[in-house]
């Protein structure tokens, strides 16, 4: 039995193109100068010999791994998904690799992959961190690591962020719900820890105050941007006494609860709640009615995010470079979820306040799932 052949080495395309084995390596790893004859010689070699080269050498060589670590809350979650495309497609352009970790709003999961990914030697990170792990993070900053940030700010560390104008997202869906008449409108706000759930909060606080009306704590339940505890609050706010006529929601997983919530209380939209989700999932056009929403620009966030990354490890001079902030706009999407003002949605709930139409609501809570 023959023994199997030998890979092509860098040496045997440089012999048979006929040049030095530092032209050769000039020519396919792209840099420095060469004419366009020893270009197509070299590659016409390479394509003969079926070279292929050793990624872990030229790793070591380069003290680069041409891979990147993207650290998301949901993999589950549209919003996380479609950012996760954008980021893949532009990897693959700048001829990166991604590892993609989901941490699933967890302080410590977080700062284990964080701890993963430094020791599997990426060139750098996309992350929307935690608060409790700012200081990992700006640590590792201020050592020249490279990182962008996704929707996040930590205080006093200069390091490039790729952000949607959220705060005005949500003042833009107050505004348009006070337009349809509506007074008493609750919201199931985020995760306080995560800069998305502060500035949606804001938001709404700001557009009831560009209204005319006053700040109401009790309209305020926390979903925390999971599923059961979603749920719940939209619970609480439609059993109130005097419940609110509609209902902003700061994500898509926490706008299933609530449609859910809904649905079990035989809360009927837009006739009896009007209602607005963050994100635009695609079953938001389809569900009956169909959800106005606030479509942010998810996949373009992801590759804007990996550009500024690549941009930052190869200190190329571009737009991306250290730039300290890219925000993008969110689009206010008005589909059938939304009336004007009628009767409230506690006159909905059959059997009083409190009791769902059917079955239990436990039976109907599926679990949850974090995400921002």
């Amino acid at each position: 039995m023959a023994p199997p052949e030998k890979a092509a080495t860098l040496k045997n395309v440089a012999k048979e193109a006929g040049v030095s084995l530092g032209m050769a390596s000039r020519v396919l790893g792209n840099y420095g100068s060469y004419s366009e004859r020893t270009r197509k010689a070299v590659l016409k070699a390479a394509a003969k010999l079926d070279y292929r080269p050793n990624g872990i050498a030229r790793s070591l060589r380069l003290r680069r791994t041409r891979a990147i670590g993207v650290m998301i809350s949901d993999i589950v979650s549209y919003h996380w998904t479609v950012f996760v495309q954008g980021v893949e497609e532009a990897a693959r352009s700048a001829g990166f690799h991604v590892i993609l970790c989901n941490t699933a709003d967890d302080a410590e999961l977080e700062k284990a992959y964080l701890n993963d990914l430094r020791e599997r030697g990426v060139d750098g990170i996309i992350v929307s961190p935690l608060e409790e792990n700012y200081q990992h993070f700006s640590q590792l900053a201020e050592t020249g690591f490279r990182l962008v940030l996704v929707g996040s700010r930590i205080p006093g560390t200069e390091v490039t962020r790729i952000v949607s104008d959220d705060r005005l997202a949500a003042t833009d869906a107050v505004a348009y719900l006070t337009s349809l008449g509506h007074e008493r409108i609750g919201v199931v706000a985020g995760l306080m820890t995560l800069e998305s759930g502060r500035n949606r909060l804001d938001g709404y606080k700001d557009g009831l105050l560009r209204a005319g009306l006053s700040f109401d704590q009790d309209l305020v339940a926390y979903g925390d941007y999971r599923k059961d505890k979603a749920f719940d609050a939209a619970r609480r706010l439609i059993t109130m006494e005097n419940p609110p006529t509609a209902l902003l929601v700061c994500n898509e997983l926490m706008t299933g609860a609530a449609l859910e919530c809904l649905k079990v209380y035989d809360v009927a939209i837009p006739e009896q709640i009007s209602l607005i989700g963050f994100d635009d999932p695609p079953w938001a056009d389809f569900y009956r009615p169909s959800i106005t929403t606030l479509r942010e620009e998810r996949f373009n966030m992801g590759r804007l995010a990996c550009n500024a990354l690549v941009a930052a490890i190869q200190d190329t001079a571009s737009g991306f470079a250290g730039a300290p902030e890219m925000r993008l706009k969110t689009e206010l999407v008005v589909r059938e979820s939304c009336g004007l003002r009628r009767q409230s949605a506690g006159a909905a709930i059959p059997g009083g306040r409190g009791q769902p139409a059917g079955k239990s609501v436990l039976a109907h809570v599926g679990g949850s799932g974090p995400g921002s």
